[in-house]
């Protein structure tokens, strides 16, 4: 009787073990599918390819989802412009996956929905300070703090909107530093060119026998930029005004794998612009030049189809209405179409948009340094 009882419990233990076992091969396959799933799916995102990913996500969802897959699908339809049926899976992070990698990410999410579609302000600043404040090593940190100095900049407090952005640009891997210097180009542009002195300005009394030439000389200031700062003619000043002299040693640094041409005052970060690039990697070569030539009305056009030329000055000319030369066939030219920026191009060197040029022209002088960095990403091969 026993021996029955013994060899009955262990059948019993052998088939819970088997049962067990079973199981888990069973879970163990499951979560392979999902695994499979969920890299398709994840391909389809890395191409922009939404509605089949949205279809595989789901299905991992049905099974009992994962962070990622719920992150992903608040992502896609915020990215194809359905934000409100992104915040049911942006929510459900922070409920059901409080401790996943993915909740400063979809906190932040909440704040740009509350800023962006529902024109809340206080609720999204309130957001963003919170990711701050217990994620300040994330990356949602860094563009937190990038829609906190916009918000700033928007409400004319452009101290509090300085301060952000510096942070962030001191940040050399920081995943928002680009946007943010772009805005902080605007906000230091704009004190630049204000008459109001900044620190590192100086107020000159006019002497006699003073001309803006000779300031101009002084100071390495160009006249055009003396006259814009100070609202003034060369030909109207007077003893005894005050003007405005910013100091000025500024230098270009053009980064061909960026597509971005920024501009340094003191070896300080002064404005970044979008620019375009010949596609064909050697029309720019990589290197230290200085600007050798300035033309204000750009320089002609030969189109190298039909041999046509389009004079400097031409409001046709593709280079634009100012051209900054470093050397022979290589120039900085305006004329880039919005579609081409921050792209290559199959025409002209190094290509800005007409309003960007015509601002940056004034500033600096022939000599100034141009460091051109990198390599294109693509290159033409025809």
């Amino acid at each position: 009787m026993k021996r029955t009882i013994v060899i009955l419990v262990m059948l019993a233990v052998v088939a819970t073990a088997l049962a067990g076992g079973f199981a888990f091969i069973l879970q163990q396959n499951k979560l392979g599918k999902l695994k499979r799933i969920a890299a398709q799916a994840e391909e389809k995102v890395e191409t922009k390819d939404y509605e089949p990913a949205v279809v595989l996500l789901k299905q991992v969802e049905e099974a009992g989802g994962t962070a990622r897959s719920t992150f992903l699908l608040g992502k896609i339809y915020f990215d194809m412009g359905k934000p409100s049926e992104a915040m049911p899976y942006f929510k459900r992070i922070e409920s059901k996956y409080g401790r996943s990698t993915f909740v400063p990410d979809s906190m932040l999410y909440q704040a740009r929905y509350a800023l962006e579609v529902e024109g809340k302000a206080k609720p999204a600043r309130e957001t963003f300070l919170r990711v701050l404040e217990q994620y300040p090593d994330s990356e949602a940190a860094d563009h937190s703090l990038l829609y906190l100095a916009g918000m700033s900049y928007d409400e004319g407090d452009v101290k509090m909107a300085r301060r952000n952005l510096e942070q962030i640009v001191r940040r050399p891997d920081s995943p928002a530093r680009q946007e943010a210097e772009f805005i902080l180009g605007d906000i230091n542009m704009k004190q630049l060119r204000s008459p109001d002195p900044g620190p590192n300005d100086e107020l000159y009394t006019i002497k006699k026998g003073d001309a803006l030439w000779n300031i101009s000389r002084k100071y390495n200031v160009p006249v055009d930029m003396l006259e814009g700062i100070n609202n003034i003619k060369a030909s109207t000043l007077s003893i005894g005004q005050q003007i405005k002299i910013p100091r000025l040693n500024l230098s270009v640094v053009v980064d061909k794998a960026h597509r971005t041409l920024t501009l340094r005052n003191n070896n300080q970060f002064l404005k970044k612009y979008r620019v375009s690039i010949n596609r064909t990697d050697t029309k720019v070569p990589a290197g230290d030049y200085a600007i050798r030539t300035k033309s204000g009305k750009g320089i002609d056009y030969t189109d190298t189809d039909t041999g046509v030329i389009t004079k400097a000055g031409d409001p046709a000319n593709p280079m634009g209405s100012r051209a900054l030369e470093l050397r022979r066939g290589v120039m900085i030219h305006g004329g880039a179409t919005p579609e081409t920026m921050g792209q290559y191009a199959a025409n002209g060197t190094i290509g800005m948009a007409n309003q960007d040029i015509e601002e940056m022209y004034p500033l600096v002088n022939t000599g100034t340094q141009v460091t051109i960095k990198g390599k294109n990403l693509m290159e033409d091969k025809k």
